[in-house]
C-alpha cells in the first residue's frame, strides 16, 4: 500500500487568518420597483437589503436576508423581492409588503445578478462560481434548468419585449497565453431558458453591468479592453486597459467596441449601466463618476469601432457627453421613474440624479456613518485610478473583486518579450510572502509600492500611510471558495477526494519505491497555505525566462485560479502534469493512471 505521513490526516481545515474589517453597508447591485417608488440595494457585508424611498430621498427600512446578497430583482408586479445569497448557494424570495420570507431556491455556486421574466413566473440567476445560469420556477421555488454561460457570469438583464435574457460574464474565457481573450455574454430565450447566442467580446473583461438598448436591438456591456499581449510600454496611450462600451447586435451578433475614454481622460473600471431612452448611464468605479452616454451618437459610430479595428479614442468625447461627480466607487446603476440611482460601494450611500436635468437630488446614507478602519481606507486606494498615470486604471482593473483577471503580461522592466508572467489572485495572500513569481519582493508593501509604480502606474508610489492601508485591505481577502472536492461544497464525502488526499501526501510510489522528498507534493505544498513559501524548479523555464526557479504558489482556492504555472501555459489543472516533457519534474506522477490523476485533482479542487 501507499505510505502515509502525519500530514495526511492532520491538515488544517479551518479558514486561514484574515482581518475583514468593519462590516460596512457597501451597496453593490441595485434594482427599482416597477413604479419607481423604491430602490433596493444589496448590502453584502451586512447581510441585508436597503429599501430607499425615492420621493422622500431617504432610507425607508432594512430587509434581513440571512446571507450575503450578491444581486437583487423585483418581480414585475412589485410584490416579490428576489435576493441571491453569494455565500449560501441559494436565492431568497421576500414578500415586499410584509417583509416576510416566501422561501428559497437552491442555485449554483456564488449566485450574483438575477432578473425576473416578464410574467414573473421565472427567475434567471447568474452563478459566478459555477459559471452557469439557473432558471428557477418562482411558484415552486425549484431550479428547472441550468445552462453554461461563460466565465463568472455576473449580471442579468431582460429585453424590453421580454423575449430574451442577456448575461454578462465578469472574466474572460481561458485560452492559451498567446491567444486573445474574450468575455462571452450569453443571450437566452426567456421562454425556454436555452442559450441562443454567445458573443465573444474581443480583448475584454471585468463586465459588471449589462442592459438592452431601449428598442431591444442591442445588448450593451461596459467593459475593460485589455492589451495584455502587448508589452506594457505605453501606459500614456491607453495600451494597458481602456474603458469601452461593447455593443452587440441581438440578431446578427455583430460587435462594436465604443470608447468611453479619450487619450488624456480615461474611463477607468466601468461598472453598472442603466438605459433611459437615447441615454445610458455608466458608472466609472475608478474615477468616482457616472458617464452620461449619447446612444444615438454611439450607434452612429459603430462602423468605426467594429471588432478588429483599432480603438478610435477621439470618439470618446462624442459618446460620453457628460461625467457626473458621484459616490465613492460607484457600482450598480438603476432607473426609477426618471431618477437614476447609483450605489456607492465605499461611501455606503445611494445617489439619486434627475435623469433629465442630470442634477443630484440626494446622496442617501444607508445607516449611520461608520468610522473608517485601515481595511476600508485601503479599499479606497485599491479602487482609485488616480494613482496611475492619467488615472487610467486601478488595482481592481487587473484584480476584480480582489481576485485575478487570469491574464499573462509582458512587463518591459524585465526586457520586452522576456519573463512573461501570469497575473495572480490576491485572495488568501496573507502570510504567503515573498511575492512575485520569482519571489523577489519580501513584503506586500514592496510588491504594491515601488514595484507597482515601476512596472505599471508610471507615477509616484503610494504615500506610506496609503500603502499601509492598501496592504491591510489586501490581507483581508480570504482564500477563494473551493470549486469541488470538499464536503462543504459537495454536501457529502466523495471517496475520490480521500483517494486524492492519499496521493498528495504519499511517500512511496505504487511499486513500493521510496519517493525522494523533492518528488513529493507535500514537500513544496504543505498546509495550511499548501506552500512552503520557497522557490522550486519544475522544469518550466522557457528560452525567454531568466530563471527556472519560481515561487511555489499557495494552493488554497486553486480551482478558481486557472490558468496555471508562471506563464499561464496550463489552462487546466490536468495540463500541469500531462503537457509534453513534464515527466516527474513537478512531483512524481508518471506511475499514476488517469483515474488516479483525476482523484488528485478532485482533492486539490477542494482546498
Amino acid at each position: 500500500g501507499r505510505d502515509r505521513c502525519c500530514l495526511t490526516w492532520h491538515t488544517r481545515r479551518e479558514p486561514l487568518a484574515c482581518v475583514r474589517g468593519t462590516a460596512h453597508a457597501a451597496p453593490s447591485d441595485l434594482t427599482a420597483s416597477p413604479d419607481g417608488a423604491f430602490v433596493y440595494a444589496a448590502c453584502g457585508p451586512q447581510s441585508r437589503i436597503a429599501e430607499v424611498d425615492v420621493a422622500e430621498r431617504a432610507l425607508r427600512r432594512w430587509i434581513d436576508v440571512g446571507g450575503e446578497p450578491g444581486g437583487v430583482a423585483v418581480s414585475p408586479d412589485g410584490r416579490v423581492l428576489a435576493v441571491s445569497l453569494a455565500d449560501a448557494r441559494r436565492v431568497e424570495l421576500v414578500e415586499l409588503e410584509g417583509g416576510g420570507s416566501l422561501g428559497s431556491a437552491g442555485v449554483g455556486l456564488e449566485p450574483a445578478g438575477l432578473a425576473f421574466s416578464a410574467d414573473g413566473a421565472t427567475l434567471f440567476v447568474a452563478n459566478g462560481g459555477s459559471g452557469d445560469i439557473s432558471v428557477v420556477d418562482v411558484a415552486s421555488r425549484r431550479e428547472r434548468l441550468r445552462v453554461p454561460a461563460g466565465r463568472q457570469p455576473f449580471r442579468v438583464a431582460l429585453s424590453p419585449d421580454g423575449r430574451r435574457v442577456a448575461v454578462a460574464s465578469r472574466m474572460a474565457s481561458i485560452v492559451r497565453a498567446h491567444e486573445v481573450r474574450a468575455a462571452e455574454p450569453a443571450l437566452l430565450d426567456a421562454a425556454t431558458g436555452r442559450v441562443e447566442r454567445a458573443v465573444p467580446l474581443t480583448s475584454t473583461h471585468e463586465a459588471e453591468g449589462i442592459a438592452f438598448s431601449a428598442d431591444g436591438s442591442r445588448v450593451l456591456v461596459p467593459s475593460l479592453r485589455v492589451r495584455n499581449l502587448l508589452p506594457i510600454t505605453q501606459v500614456a496611450r491607453g495600451w494597458v486597459v481602456s474603458g469601452v462600451l461593447c455593443s452587440v447586435d441581438v440578431e446578427t451578433g455583430a460587435l462594436a467596441l465604443l470608447p468611453l475614454g479619450t487619450v488624456n481622460r480615461p474611463f477607468p473600471d466601468p461598472a453598472g449601466i442603466a438605459v433611459a431612452g437615447a441615454r445610458a448611464f455608466v458608472a466609472s468605479g475608478g474615477s468616482d463618476t457616472v458617464g452620461v452616454l449619447d446612444l444615438e451618437a454611439a450607434f452612429a459610430r459603430e462602423p468605426d469601432c467594429a471588432d478588429g479595428r483599432p480603438e478610435p479614442l477621439a470618439l470618446g468625447r462624442e459618446i460620453v457627453v457628460e461625467r457626473l461627480a458621484s459616490v465613492s466607487q460607484p457600482g450598480g446603476v438603476a432607473l426609477a421613474a426618471g431618477v437614476v440611482a447609483v450605489a456607492g460601494r465605499l461611501s455606503d450611500t445611494v445617489a439619486l440624479y434627475d435623469a433629465a436635468t442630470l442634477g443630484l437630488l440626494a446622496d442617501v446614507p444607508l445607516g449611520p456613518r461608520l468610522e473608517d478602519d485601515a481595511v476600508h481606507r485601503g479599499a479606497r486606494v485599491f479602487h482609485d485610478a488616480s494613482f496611475a498615470f492619467q488615472g487610467a486604471f486601478s488595482c481592481r482593473s487587473c484584480h476584480p473583486g480582489g481576485h485575478t483577471d487570469g491574464l499573462t503580461y509582458d512587463f518591459d522592466i524585465d526586457g520586452v518579450g522576456r519573463d512573461v508572467v501570469l497575473n495572480r489572485s490576491l485572495h488568501g495572500v496573507k502570510g504567503t510572502e515573498p511575492f512575485k513569481w520569482i519571489g523577489l519582493n519580501p513584503t506586500l508593501a514592496r510588491q504594491c509600492g515601488p514595484r507597482f509604480a515601476m512596472v505599471l502606474t508610471r507615477a509616484d508610489v503610494f504615500p506610506d500611510d496609503r500603502l499601509d492601508d492598501l496592504v491591510a485591505y489586501i490581507e483581508s481577502f480570504p482564500p477563494p471558495l473551493p470549486t469541488g472536492g470538499s464536503e462543504d461544497f459537495l454536501g457529502f464525502a466523495d471517496p475520490a477526494v480521500a483517494r486524492g488526499r492519499e496521493i498528495f501526501f504519499r511517500t512511496t510510489a505504487k511499486d513500493g519505491r521510496l519517493i525522494p522528498p523533492e518528488g513529493r507534493c507535500v514537500t513544496c505544498h504543505p498546509p495550511p497555505h499548501y506552500s512552503n513559501l520557497g522557490k522550486a524548479d519544475v522544469r518550466t523555464q522557457s528560452p525567454w525566462d531568466k530563471t527556472g526557479l519560481f515561487d511555489v504558489p499557495h494552493l488554497t482556492g486553486i480551482g478558481r485560479k486557472a490558468p496555471y504555472l508562471h506563464d499561464g501555459r496550463a489552462i487546466s489543472l490536468e495540463e500541469i502534469w500531462t503537457a509534453p516533457g513534464v515527466e516527474d519534474h513537478h512531483g512524481v506522477v508518471t506511475d499514476l493512471n488517469k483515474s488516479e490523476l483525476n482523484d488528485l485533482i478532485e482533492f486539490l479542487r477542494g482546498l
